[in-house]
């Protein structure tokens, strides 16, 4: 048997009208709210960590982010909450991406928004699960994995063969779309999590995606990783 841990990436989905998640560099059970800053521009089709902080920050208005879902994917319903941060923050009103700006985390827009998430220190606005490590542990057909939470939550794993596929949510109280077959853990609410994937073929690549839900519909997820069956 094998054993591979894999740090979570990407995490943070967020159910409408619960307080924002800034997280970017914190240990498990550790909040900064210092630390929620966006290290690089954004636009449309932009995915990982910064995209989770951009989302988590617009959450904090309902009229820029009314979804408030943090995805980790830059779609539509994020494109539209940066142009209305921008026009509220008098940067851009107008335009495209491409002309003005207009919908894109640029050099102005980022830094007004590093600066306004950086001011005051707020660290009890962080309310959604926090994971631990993802182990995996693989046999020839099976596959194990194990993570902790910071709160009781239900566990949740995407498994397949190919690249999982996720899709930003198109409005409020909805999921992102997930390919893949899904497996869940037993006994509900818990922060000690373990599911087992049985018939799997040996020396095979999967892709899997791992989330887990609080009592209040606050999620934290990990993007597409993989591992490999034994031979």
């Amino acid at each position: 048997m094998t054993t591979k841990t894999i740090l979570s990436k990407n995490l943070a989905l967020l159910g409408v009208g619960f307080a924002v998640i800034i997280f970017v560099s914190f240990g498990f059970g550790s909040l900064s709210a210092h630390a929620a800053t966006i290290s690089q521009q954004l636009e449309l089709g932009s995915q990982g960590q910064d995209v989770s902080t951009l989302q988590g920050y617009l959450s904090t208005n309902s009229e820029w982010y009314p979804s408030a879902l943090v995805t980790g994917y830059f779609g539509s319903l994020t494109q539209g909450g940066v142009q209305k941060f921008q026009t509220a923050q008098g940067i851009v009103s107008s335009g495209s991406p491409a002309t003005t700006g207009y919908g894109r985390v640029g050099p102005s827009t980022l830094a007004k928004l590093n600066s306004l998430m950086n001011y005051g220190g707020q660290s009890n606005l962080y309310t959604a699960p926090i994971l631990s490590p993802l182990v995996i542990q693989t046999t020839q057909t099976t596959v194990t994995l194990s993570w902790s939470t910071n709160e009781p939550t239900t566990g949740q794993v995407y498994w397949s063969t190919n690249p999982i596929q996720s899709d930003e949510a198109t409005g409020p109280n909805q999921m992102p779309y997930v390919s893949g077959t899904l497996a869940l853990d037993a006994g509900g609410l818990q922060t000690n999590h373990m599911i087992t994937v049985s018939n799997l073929q040996s020396g095979t690549v999967y892709h899997v995606f791992t989330r887990s839900t609080d009592a209040s519909g606050d999620m934290t997820l990990t993007l597409d990783d993989t591992f490999r069956t034994n031979y």
